[in-house]
C-alpha cells in the first residue's frame, strides 16, 4: 500500500503552552509511484508544523497558521526531495497530502495535489438528495 496517515487527537504536547485548550492534527497522504514519499510526510510533516507554530504573534493567528502550513508543506517537500535525490537510484515517489489542524474551535484545512477534505455544513439527512456543501481553505 502506498498511502499513509497520521492521527493526533491531542497534539498539544508538541507545542508550547499558549492557552490553546485543544490542538489536534489529522493527515492523509496518497502515495504515487511508491510508499516512501507518503510515509516520509506522515512521519515528518506534523513535527515540522509544530516547530513552525511555536513562533509568531498570536494576535494574527489565522494568518500565522496559514503561513505555517504553507511553509511546512514546502519544508517537507524540500526535505524529502533532498533525501530522495541522495539515494542510488534516486527515488521517484510522490504523494498528495491533506491535513486538518484544529486549534480550539477553529478548523484549518490544507491540501496538496488532488486530495480534498469535505465537511458537511449540515447533517446529510437535511440536504436534498444529490446535494452537498463543502468548505475549502486554499494554500495558494
Amino acid at each position: 500500500m502506498q498511502d499513509a496517515h497520521m492521527l493526533l487527537p491531542d497534539m498539544s504536547g508538541c507545542l508550547p503552552s499558549d492557552g490553546k485548550s485543544r490542538v489536534s492534527y489529522f493527515a492523509v497522504f496518497d502515495g504515487h509511484g511508491g510508499a516512501r514519499a507518503s510515509q516520509f510526510a506522515a512521519d515528518n510533516l506534523h513535527h515540522i508544523l509544530a516547530k513552525k507554530l511555536q513562533c509568531g504573534e498570536t494576535e494574527k493567528l489565522d494568518k500565522l497558521v496559514r503561513k505555517c502550513l504553507l511553509d511546512t508543506f514546502r519544508q517537507t517537500d524540500e526535505d524529502f526531495l533532498k533525501k530522495a535525490s541522495s539515494q542510488k537510484p534516486a527515488w521517484k515517489d510522490g504523494s498528495t497530502a491533506t491535513c486538518v489542524l484544529v486549534l480550539d474551535d477553529t478548523v484549518y484545512v490544507a491540501n496538496l495535489g488532488d486530495s480534498r477534505v469535505h465537511f458537511p455544513l449540515k447533517p446529510a439527512a437535511s440536504l436534498p438528495a444529490g446535494h452537498h456543501r463543502e468548505c475549502r481553505v486554499s494554500l495558494a
